[in-house]
């Protein structure tokens, strides 16, 4: 189950060209090249991009002010923006973890196959 908190930050300045008004949520991964697991959730993040409105933004996080600010500590980490009133960071995400937290926090988009 992933870690789920609500810390609060005081400084956006790493996003803030995107954190002023989103039209959509901001996923955040924070990652590191000496994750396993972060690979994977890249891939899931970016097949989600497909059949979910969001923008993705991917962080390292040895060197992401951000992310020592949230007190990120267990990768695979997302943070899922939506105003600075309103977010929340996902950490250590397993399997389908990235999955589910893109279902709840995302709007899933109108998807029509060819068969329609």
């Amino acid at each position: 189950m992933p870690v789920v908190s609500e810390p609060t930050v005081d400084d956006w300045c790493e996003i803030a060209s995107i954190v002023a008004s989103p039209k959509v949520p901001i996923v955040v991964q924070f990652a590191t090249q000496a994750c396993e697991l972060c690979p994977d959730a890249s891939q899931r993040i970016n097949r989600l991009m497909d059949t979910h409105h969001f923008e993705w933004h991917h962080m390292d996080a040895t060197i992401s002010d951000l992310a020592e600010e949230l007190n990120v500590t267990k990768l695979p980490a997302v943070l899922v923006f939506h105003s600075v009133a309103k977010y929340r960071l996902y950490q250590q995400l397993r399997g389908d973890d990235v999955n589910r937290v893109i279902d709840a926090e995302c709007e899933k988009r109108l998807v029509l196959d060819a068969d329609f």
